[in-house]
């Protein structure tokens, strides 16, 4: 067994949202930083066809014991690099049952990154979707504009392919925390997968990680931002079945997503052209539990033409009418109940509950297509695939409010922390979460001072 001592006072686990922006806070301030990434650093040939690398098992493979499809990015930058960019404040009741405020360090990073509503421009000729928000108008659920992390003045119109690495760099990913981090002084391995991680002979205090490879690397603390499928499997193969109050790996969500994708009668009526996730229905997410989002045909035609057999059935035919495709997500927020295994292979049955508001969004969507000119005849459903995994070492439950843990010198920042599923998408709570456990740390903050509910 190799082992590697470099007097490291930080090993962060993780490159996506979780541990990006601790690491930069933590060099900048001199500390000593190993970031470990288990995924490549891929720079090249991003976007359609060969940005499917960056996801786990191409995405096509990745699912769950049901055949849930789980979007994971494993590269530099992690999730960060395969989202759709939107930004979302915390939710209120994320932060309410996390106990801990973060929305400063969410005003912060608003402010550093330059967060912006795509111009008109990349939308303003598009019939079909300004017949979606008439109709969605109509109906009384009005579709509203987006922010993002994109900066428009470097996207190219026409392009939808975030969720493959942007092959335009025309947005902000964790990447940019990375080598900041790395202009502090702090050390980056990827294509390093993390076996375990490390600890003293009585297993209360942690010491360093072992990689897949058999290296052991001491550090004074440990940081887990591996994501909610990989922080409780790396502490499952680490011997850690229980920590707190919570079985690790429990209580997994991950904000399902049902995709629709109908074919307007008007030859000029589809959602070409446009990106996807511009906008969005928000007013049922605290009463109903999920949003609708706008999706591009191009995007939506090649996702149920190829993760689905029944929906590639219905739609490869439809390859030449592929411009009048008019497509919607609907996003769930789901209850806690799925289960992480050591191998990161992954179980979530869903409840009575989240099938009954599938069943009433995706017939909201059906009504939204139908009255913005779609033919009924034509609308097909990939259902049940998602990418926001958590709540499988909750805090509050596994993980203290200042992203302690009850094993000492053993902090975890990401998905897995969030207790609830916060329905929208997470990447600006948790790189705030990241952001407020680096000044703890440093003590630049107090965590009592940020506790709700004290």
């Amino acid at each position: 067994m190799n082992k590697a001592d470099n007097g490291y006072e930080y090993i962060i686990v993780g490159t996506g949202p979780g541990g990006a922006p601790a690491a930069r806070e933590l060099a900048k301030a001199g500390k000593k930083v190993l970031m470990v990434e288990k995924g490549d650093y891929h720079k090249k040939f991003l976007g359609l066809p060969f940005g499917i690398r960056l996801l786990e098992r191409y995405m096509l493979f990745a699912r769950s014991m049901e055949g849930v499809i789980i979007e994971r990015g494993i590269t530099v930058g992690g999730s960060s690099m395969v989202y759709q960019s939107n930004v979302m404040e915390p939710p209120k009741k994320l932060i309410d049952n996390m106990g801990i405020d973060f929305s400063q360090e969410a005003k912060e990073l608003k402010k550093e990154i330059g967060i912006e509503v795509l111009p008109e421009r990349f939308y303003r000729n598009n019939k079909g979707l300004y017949r979606m928000l008439e109709s969605a108008e109509k109906m009384g659920i009005p579709f509203r504009e987006q922010e993002k992390f994109v900066h428009a003045d470097k996207c190219k119109l026409g392009c939808d392919w975030c969720m493959l690495g942007c092959p335009e760099n025309a947005r902000w990913t964790t990447r940019e925390h990375v080598e900041e981090a790395r202009s502090y002084g702090a050390e980056l391995i990827y294509n390093s997968p993390v076996n375990k991680v490390i600890f003293n002979a009585g297993k209360s205090k942690a010491t360093g990680v072992q990689l897949k490879n058999g290296t052991v690397i001491n550090s004074d603390n440990v940081i887990l931002a591996a994501g909610g499928i990989g922080s409780p499997a790396i502490l499952l193969r680490s011997g850690v079945k229980r920590l707190g109050t919570q079985e690790v790996g429990t209580r997994f969500f991950m904000d399902p997503m049902n995709i629709m994708l109908g074919y307007s009668k008007d030859p000029d009526g589809g959602l070409w052209g446009i990106q996807t996730f511009t906008h969005a229905i928000e007013s049922m997410a605290q009463s109903e539990g999920f949003m609708i989002g706008n999706c591009s045909a191009w995007g939506t035609w090649v996702v149920l033409s190829f993760f689905r057999m029944q929906t590639a059935k219905e739609n490869l035919p439809k390859f030449p009418i592929v411009k009048r495709g008019m497509g919607l997500f609907l996003k769930l927020s789901d209850e806690a109940h799925g289960q992480i295994y050591p191998n990161e292979k992954t179980s979530k049955p869903f409840t009575a509950v989240d099938e009954k508001k599938l069943k009433k969004g995706t017939d909201i969507m059906r009504e939204i297509i139908i009255k913005s000119g779609g033919d009924p005849k034509t609308i097909s459903v990939l259902k049940w695939a998602g990418g926001h995994p958590g709540g499988t070492l909750a805090m509050g439950q596994a993980v203290n409010r200042d992203f302690s843990t009850e094993i000492a010198n053993l902090y975890v920042c990401d998905g897995s922390t969030m207790p609830v599923s916060p329905g929208a998408p997470p990447s600006l709570s948790i790189c705030s979460m990241s952001l407020l456990m680096g000044k703890m740390l440093l003590g630049k903050v107090k965590a009592e001072d940020r506790f709700i509910n004290k």
